[in-house]
């Protein structure tokens, strides 16, 4: 079951990133190394976002603590990532992230004929982060 889950949430990704190839750019709002975590988040930059998340904390527990404590944007760190197609932050933070903190499966099924087109022009996200 779990495996079909799986299946269906890379299956929705992939759709998901050909019907919005959106590009964003994230600006932090501080100097904060919550905020840098955020934006590293954003840019899918696996290894800055690793270098943020060790930086903060004394090791594997701070690092779990971290994921399932700092917020970007409201959202927690998985939620972000999902939100914004970073792939590669979002499954090493989903796999780390616990209870309300994870993104949960679900199937979609869009008419990708009628989405709009993206444009070239990167959108521009203000990132912050809220500790809970």
């Amino acid at each position: 079951m779990t495996c079909f889950k799986i299946a269906g949430l890379a299956l929705a990704l992939s759709f998901s990133s050909l019907a919005n190839a959106n590009t964003y750019q994230f600006v932090g709002t501080d100097n904060t190394p919550e905020t840098k975590f955020c934006v590293s988040v954003g840019n899918n930059d696996i290894g800055q976002m690793k270098s943020k998340l060790l930086m903060m904390g004394k090791g594997l527990s701070d690092v779990r603590r971290n994921i399932n404590t700092i917020n970007c944007n409201d959202l927690s760190a998985a939620k972000f990532a999902f939100k914004y197609q970073a792939h590669d932050t979002f499954k090493y933070l989903n796999e780390r992230s616990m209870g309300k903190n994870r993104v949960r499966p679900t199937v979609t099924i869009r008419d990708i004929a009628k989405v709009d087109k993206a444009t070239d022009t990167p959108i521009v996200v203000y990132v912050s982060n809220r500790l809970k």
